[in-house]
C-alpha cells in the first residue's frame, strides 16, 4: 500500500517539478583567455538562445546591468503561437544590457518574418544573415559573425566570413551547433556559440535526444552549446537546466 501511495505522489510530483526547473533562471558564467588580446583587456558577451515562449524578467536583468558588453541572442526568440508584444517585450529588456546581435532559429519566421523583422530593426537589432560586424572594443579587433538559420533559411557561410582579417578575434554564432565544424574551415573563431538542442529538455541520467550543453575549451578558443533559456514542445525541463552566459574574453 505504501509503494503505490509512493508510487502515485512520484507521479503528481515529478511533473510539478520539472515545470519548475523550465522556468529556473540560471546565469551561468565562463571565461575565456585569449592570447591575441592585450593585457588587462576583457570583453563580456551576454549569449541567450532559444528563449521560445518564456518572458525575460526584470529580476534577470537588474542583476545584469553593467556587467555586459553586448548581447548576442542565438536564435529561436520566438515560436508560433507567441504574441509579438512579448517578443518586443523581451528584446527591450535584453536592450537594456546593451546593443544586441541576433540570428534567426528554425522556430522564429513561425511568427513572419517581415513583422518579426519589423521588431528587431525598431529596436535597433543586427540581424546576422551571413554577415559579419565589428564590435566596439577599446583595443583588439572583435569581430562577430553569423549565419542564416540552416532548416528554414538560407546559409552562406562564404559571405559571412568574407571580410574576415587574420589579425581579428572572432565569435562565430549560429543557431545549430552543426555548422561550427564549417566555420572551423574557413578560420579560426576564438569563440563559437550556438543553442538549438535545448541539452535534450528532458532527459535521464546521461541519457538525452541529444547531449546536455556545454562550455568547451580548446587551444586559445571555446565552444559554448546552450541548453537555452526556454522550452519547446512541453514546458518541462530534467537533467538539462535552462541557462543563459556571461562569457568574459580577457588577454
Amino acid at each position: 500500500m505504501y509503494i503505490i501511495i509512493l508510487i502515485i505522489t512520484c507521479i503528481i510530483l515529478l511533473p510539478l517539478y520539472m515545470l519548475f526547473l523550465a522556468f529556473q533562471i540560471n546565469v551561468k558564467e565562463h571565461s575565456l583567455r585569449i592570447e591575441e588580446m592585450k593585457d588587462g583587456e576583457q570583453f563580456r558577451v551576454f549569449f541567450i538562445s532559444d528563449i521560445h515562449r518564456r518572458k525575460i524578467p526584470d529580476k534577470m536583468i537588474n542583476s545584469l546591468l553593467g556587467r555586459v558588453d553586448i548581447v548576442i541572442i542565438g536564435g529561436d526568440l520566438t515560436e508560433k503561437g507567441v504574441p509579438l508584444e512579448r517578443t518586443e517585450n523581451n528584446i527591450l529588456q535584453l536592450c537594456r544590457l546593451g546593443k544586441i546581435s541576433y540570428v534567426y532559429g528554425n522556430n522564429d519566421r513561425e511568427v513572419g518574418e517581415p513583422q518579426l523583422n519589423s521588431i528587431l530593426e525598431k529596436n535597433r537589432v543586427c540581424i546576422l544573415n551571413n554577415k559579419s560586424i565589428v564590435l566596439n572594443s577599446s583595443k583588439s579587433i572583435i569581430r562577430l559573425i553569423g549565419i542564416n538559420d540552416g532548416f528554414n533559411g538560407r546559409v552562406n557561410i562564404y559571405d559571412a566570413f568574407q571580410d574576415v582579417l587574420e589579425e581579428e578575434i572572432i565569435i562565430f554564432v549560429s543557431h545549430a551547433p552543426a555548422f561550427f565544424n564549417n566555420a572551423k574551415k574557413l578560420a579560426r573563431p576564438h569563440l563559437l556559440l550556438a543553442g538549438h538542442l535545448h541539452g535534450g529538455q528532458i532527459r535521464f541520467g546521461p541519457f538525452g535526444i541529444y547531449e546536455n550543453g556545454a562550455f568547451r575549451e580548446k587551444e586559445n578558443s571555446a565552444e559554448l552549446i546552450s541548453n537555452g533559456f526556454g522550452t519547446t514542445g512541453v514546458p518541462l525541463r530534467l537533467g538539462a537546466r535552462s541557462e543563459c552566459h556571461i562569457i568574459t574574453l580577457f588577454g
